[in-house]
């Protein structure tokens, strides 16, 4: 994994490292139009970016759709290699090859011939964990993750929640010692999505990892981050920092709505970027 710390499936997450993100740049090349030749302008996508992550915190990226959000978490994760800066983990830097980052992407991308236990070992085993140590690890997980008596359930026999559950179990089991979540509870139903929110803090706090969120939900972000990164519209830059209470102080502000103020914040800030 490129020199970064690692740790084992299901484990305290203790030995992660901090992540640092150093002045990433993207642009896509500008793409031609059926049988024309490309022309030569890039598309540029994200600008400068830099930001720090510690172990055992949550760090939430907001912005605008299309301000390069998810782009920034692909490059952090390997899945493509950035135009400029880079991106280190506990002083190693991820050398822009897929494999060293724990991703979770927008869908669930469960495999409907596998059942939920296979399904939520498959991220673990697919990065040379041994089988019998990954499915210990993935029943010793069933109950925190609400999947408890479902472990032979095929994944068209669950609810959307249930299927989102089994994809954040098949993340949190790989051994990698950073996650990427990218909108994992976006195609959910506002309750459902309220539900596994809670449920989350828990899990988070448990990890140890640093963890990076892709969220369009401000009141998410208030909820579960310890930072809140919010970008500006196309190139994406960091324009504002909102940093946030521990998790008990967020649950607790949640519930009586003493995070308001915050959320009027994020939400003039996000209004001014458009």
């Amino acid at each position: 994994m490129n020199g970064a710390a690692s740790r084992d499936p299901g484990g305290s997450g203790t030995h992660a490292g901090a992540l640092s993100v150093e002045a990433i740049s993207h642009v896509f090349p500008q793409p031609g139009a059926g049988w024309l030749p490309r022309r030569a302008a890039p598309v540029p996508v994200l600008d400068g970016v830099s930001f720090g992550a510690e172990p055992g915190t949550l760090t939430a990226i907001l912005g605008p759709s299309g301000c390069g959000k998810s782009t920034l978490l692909r490059l952090i994760a390997g899945l493509e290699r950035p135009t400029a800066g880079r991106a280190l983990l506990g002083g190693a830097e991820l050398a822009g090859t897929p494999g060293g980052v724990a991703y979770h992407p927008q869908r669930d991308a469960l495999l409907p011939w596998l059942r939920v236990l296979d399904n939520a070992m498959l991220g673990a085993e697919t990065c040379g964990v041994d089988r019998s140590v990954a499915r210990s690890a993935a029943l010793s997980l069933l109950d925190r993750f609400g999947l408890a008596g479902q472990e032979r359930a095929w994944p068209d026999e669950l609810s959307g929640g249930m299927r989102q559950r089994v994809a954040l179990m098949r993340t949190f089991l790989m051994p990698q010692p950073l996650l990427a979540l990218d909108e994992p509870l976006g195609a959910l139903d506002a309750l459902t999505r309220r539900l596994l929110q809670h449920w989350l803090i828990d899990i988070v706090a448990s990890d140890g990892r640093p963890i990076l969120l892709v969220t369009h939900d401000i009141d998410e972000a208030l909820l579960l981050a310890d930072r809140i990164l919010v970008l500006s519209p196309r190139p994406g830059r960091i324009v504002h920092v909102e940093e946030r209470p521990d998790a008990g102080t967020r649950l607790r502000e949640h519930e009586d709505g003493g995070d308001r103020e915050a959320a009027r914040t994020l939400l003039g800030r996000l209004a001014a970027t458009a």
